[in-house]
């Protein structure tokens, strides 16, 4: 019975690794050229744009999951004008809205939770 099972899972595993290879075609440069210079890595996540107008960062969403203090880091790299505040999940703030500052919302291990946006 191991053996026949272990056969099986050596044929499965041979067929998906030889027949996606085969179904697939190169593409061709033209839509390599158009895909990658068409839509920037930013704009392919939902929500809200990650740059205003004028091109300057209002959200970072790359930061998600990372230690509070690389997100930090990330931000004031791009932004450096900001003002970082670090706020634990759950934690009450105020609604104010501020051009001058990032919330780094983050959970107990200290992992941001939440895209940190200007405002």
């Amino acid at each position: 019975m191991k053996k026949t099972l272990l056969a099986a899972l050596a044929a499965a595993s041979a067929t998906a690794l030889i027949a996606p290879a085969v179904a697939t075609a190169a593409p061709e440069p033209a839509d390599i050229i158009t895909t990658a210079t068409a839509v920037p890595a930013a704009a392919a996540l939902p929500g809200a744009p990650a740059a205003d107008h004028a091109g300057t960062r209002t959200q970072w969403p790359e930061t998600l999951g990372l230690p509070k203090a690389w997100a930090e880091k990330v931000i004031l790299r791009d932004r450096p004008d900001l003002e970082i505040e670090h706020i634990p999940e759950g934690a009450l703030v105020t609604m104010d809205y501020r051009e001058d500052r990032v919330r780094i919302v983050h959970n107990a291990l200290g992992l941001v939770s939440q895209v940190p946006a200007i405002g």
